[in-house]
């Protein structure tokens, strides 16, 4: 099963118009703030459904205990970013 949270993201919109996630937070299950730094961006895609227009990016980042794969995606419209976890779509 996935699910997604809506995390803060500190960003960089490039001269070429791409935007590359740099840093984020968000609350855990257990209201903890978690902070992540992305430390490799291994892959961007576009998806594009009937009304929905979002950049998925799977990253290698660093929370405070460890290294891990971790997707986060960008919808447009409503410019908020949101991690995802659980089954890869």
């Amino acid at each position: 099963m996935e699910f997604s949270t809506n995390v803060d993201m500190i960003s960089v919109c490039n001269a070429d118009g791409s935007l590359l996630p740099l840093r984020f937070r968000f609350e855990d299950h257990d209201r903890c703030v978690r902070r992540v730094q992305v430390l490799e961006i291994l892959a961007c895609r576009e998806i594009k459904y009937v009304t929905v227009e979002a950049y998925e990016y799977t990253c290698r980042a660093r929370t405070e205990e460890r290294e891990e794969l971790m997707r986060v995606r960008y919808a447009v419209r409503s410019h908020r970013w949101s991690l995802f976890q659980g089954e890869q779509s």
